[in-house]
């Protein structure tokens, strides 16, 4: 750290002195061109930067490595300018056309590329504007590919791979700190995201009717902003709340600066960055100006630009003309580039960062203690230990903030005299805890700044009586997990669809072996086990030691979930005479998951041939299993698709009228999901028509079947993932079949 804070002040220190010979004070930023000359062509790779021809940039990025990557874009081409300032091309031949996907990015043609980002292994996402695709340039092998668009104009696809959705005049890209691609999809006033683990895409907000947004930042805590260009207004979407503020902006001008910069006029807004200290960089581009937005006091200034043209090189940025500045990037040591788009250039501010002053010790309070270690039985009583506290430098408040919700600390907040002492209560509350070591963190906070941070380790023995796994212990059956797969704020608990069959997850739930009862209607007691959703006893189908495999009531959820809504129910398991701690979870009116041959929802689906036990798996993988083919029609077996008609009763299948299905199949009811799902192998999106039914497996309780025609033209895997979705909720990814 001590090597690094050297080099960065040695490299603000040789520009402060550079700008000093100038006559220019050290605390003024400065400007300078890196790339183009100002003319409005193509030309110079393989050589200087400054002295090549660049088309009206829009956008650019720097690598980890210091390389610059520039939206050349009416030259259709992504230009790279290494650490020794030589430029060359990296995409597109220049012809505004669309080809080359699978082949090298340099022979591919893309038209007006406005957008561009890299992820963090490198690889370059451009936003192919007019050919209505995000496409992505592999750093290790150059080859180019879409990942995002269909290549037409529209708005589709939500919920679905990304390849398969329609996108409309999209000019900003960004790489969010889990790998998520975020695209502001300008003509749809939308802000789309692709998971960066499942491919698929979503709208993560709606900008507004009018106003066709364009720029796109995020800050360190991940808080969203956006500008609504011909509004004239830039956006703050909150990490946390998701509420939209506007932090910029009034109507179409100039004025404002020294002042709010919400009462600030700006024109055209279409860049937007923000540094580590939170303060908000604006593209101003009808005012030809850079503009910031100070993160304390929220007053807007000017720090680089006049009026429109050419100017300033090597002098202060505020007395530079710029011509129409586009996109707007921050490097690692804070300095500005600027796509300084109708000058043809891309320009960098200079800012001098001097640096902070020597801390001056303050009061503070401070904890004699540093770690501490309790046991406690699950469900038993609380334990407490004692901390001392003490105050050193002066008189001094202090807080004391748990980081757990099993912590608790009194008293929570004082004030001691220099050189005073407290004594600290420190409890924890094993109630609800899953057996295991815990551990968290009691924070000391006092003058303005942690001052202790006291260890705390809570040993909680597994229990004697039956216990539901915390957060999570209730799942699909198919999906086998309770959590969505990971996104921009983390992995989230799933809801369970009434009527699904699911496993109830623990411990000491029966003593001995699984027992499973295959009659109809399902029993709501086995080896002496019952579980209880929301109080009442539902059908099982297994017990086992440490997991329950059940079927959740029809009407789970009532009247909210059949809404399309929400509710939070409980579960409780009684074995032995004992009951667990209640444990809760979300129900939805949909939450599918595909059935897999390993049972751990991965891998080869279970999915046959009709009328046969075949799979649609690589050749030899089970016996009659082949690659599924045009025409073949599949058995999908899945979970959680919701309500169906005719209802029936909890814990049935759908032979009538005791549950013995005849062979010849004639006392089976059909039973339709009332919302038929949407299937998708690999990036193919199987049309509604070839869904040729949904609803009940008809000798199961709580397992859905969905009948598949194979479409044409797929593209052919030995692990085509096979994914459902009804009203927006989508299987998990991972299962999958073979095609040909």
């Amino acid at each position: 750290m001590a090597a690094l804070l050297c080099i960065l002040h040695y490299a603000l220190f040789i520009g402060g002195e550079a700008a000093s010979a100038q006559g220019i004070p050290v605390d003024v930023p400065t400007i300078e061109t890196l790339a183009g000359t100002g003319t409005e062509s193509y030309g110079g790779d393989g050589g200087p930067a400054t002295a090549a021809h660049l088309n009206q940039p829009w956008d650019m990025e720097l690598d980890r490595f210091g390389n610059l990557y520039i939206a050349d874009t009416f030259n259709n081409r992504v230009r790279k300018v290494d650490t020794a300032g030589v430029i060359t091309t990296v995409a597109g031949t220049g012809v505004a056309a669309f080809s080359g996907d699978g082949g090298p990015a340099v022979e591919a043609q893309f038209n007006n590329i406005y957008g561009l980002t890299l992820d963090a292994a490198g690889n370059v996402y451009i936003m192919d504007t007019y050919n209505y695709r995000v496409r992505k340039v592999d750093v290790s092998t150059g080859i180019v590919s879409t990942v995002v668009g269909t290549g037409s104009a529209g708005f589709s696809g939500d919920g679905g791979p990304a390849t398969a959705a329609q996108i409309q005049i999209a000019t900003e890209l960004v790489v969010d700190g889990a790998g998520n691609l975020l695209i502001m999809d300008t003509y749809n006033n939308r802000i789309r995201k692709v998971d960066a683990v499942t491919g698929n895409i979503s709208t993560v907000a709606v900008t507004g009717s009018s106003g066709a947004p364009d720029p796109l930042a995020l800050d360190a805590s991940g808080n969203l902003y956006f500008a609504r260009t011909f509004d004239h207004l830039v956006h703050k979407v909150d990490a946390d709340s998701g509420t939209v503020s506007t932090i910029a902006g009034t109507t179409q001008g100039f004025s404002g600066d020294g002042g709010p910069a919400a009462e600030a006029q700006l024109d055209t807004p279409t860049g937007i960055e923000v540094d580590r200290f939170g303060n908000v960089y604006i593209g101003d581009y009808g005012n030809h100006r850079i503009r910031k937005v100070d993160a304390v006091t929220g007053t807007i200034s000017t720090v680089a630009g006049t009026t429109q043209g050419f100017s300033g090189d090597g002098g202060p940025a505020a007395e530079a003309q710029l011509n129409e500045p586009a996109h707007i990037f921050l490097d690692r040591l804070g300095n500005l580039l600027i796509a300084d788009h109708n000058n043809h250039r891309i320009r960098k501010v200079t800012f001098y960062l001097p640096p902070p002053p020597p801390p001056e010790p303050d009061p503070a309070v401070f904890s004699q203690s540093f770690a501490l270690s309790f046991m406690a039985a699950q469900g038993g009583e609380t334990e407490e230990q004692t901390i001392t506290l003490r105050a050193e430098g002066g008189a001094a408040d202090f807080r004391a903030i748990p980081s757990a919700r099993w912590i608790e600390a009194a008293p929570r907040s004082g004030k001691l005299a220099a050189g005073g002492e407290t004594t600290l209560t420190v409890t924890v509350n094993p109630a609800g805890l899953r057996p295991g070591t815990h551990r968290g963190r009691l924070y000391i906070r006092s003058g303005g700044r942690v001052t202790a941070a006291v260890r705390i380790v809570l040993e909680v023995p597994p229990p004697t009586g039956p216990a539901v796994t915390e957060n999570g212990g209730v799942f699909n059956a198919a999906r086998m997990s309770a959590y969505g797969e990971r996104g921009l704020f983390g992995p989230q608990l799933l809801p369970l669809a009434p009527g699904s069959a699911v496993i109830v997850q623990g411990v000491n739930f029966l003593t001995g072996e699984r027992i499973a009862d295959a009659g109809f209607p399902l029993p709501t007691m086995l080896g002496g086990a019952r579980v209880l959703i929301d109080g009442a006893a539902v059908p099982l189908m297994a017990v086992g030691p440490q997991r329950i495999e059940a079927q959740l009531p029809w009407a789970l959820g009532g009247e909210a979930v059949a809404a399309g809504g929400l509710a939070l129910a409980s579960v409780v398991v009684e074995s032995g005479g004992e009951s667990s701690w209640p444990r809760h979870f979300w129900v939805g009116p949909y939450a599918p998951g595909v059935f897999t041959v390993s049972g751990a929802g991965q891998g080869q689906a279970l999915a046959t041939f009709a009328g046969t036990t075949d799979l649609a798996a690589p050749l030899g993988f089970s016996a009659g299993s082949r690659p599924a083919r045009a025409g073949d029609v599949l058995e999908i077996y899945a979970t959680g698709l919701g309500a169906v008609e005719p209802p029936l009763a909890d814990g049935m299948n759908s032979c009538a009228p005791d549950g013995v299905c005849l062979e010849d199949g004639s006392n089976v009811v059909l039973r339709h999901t009332a919302a038929r799902p949407r299937v998708w192998i690999g990036a193919y999106a199987v049309s509604p028509e070839n869904v040729r039914f949904s609803g009940l497996a008809p000798d199961m309780a709580g397992v859905n079947l969905v009948v598949v025609e194979i479409p044409r033209n797929l593209t052919p895997s030995n692990v085509a993932e096979l994914r459902l979705a009804a009203a927006g909720r989508i299987s998990q990814s991972g299962a999958t079949i073979a095609v040909k």
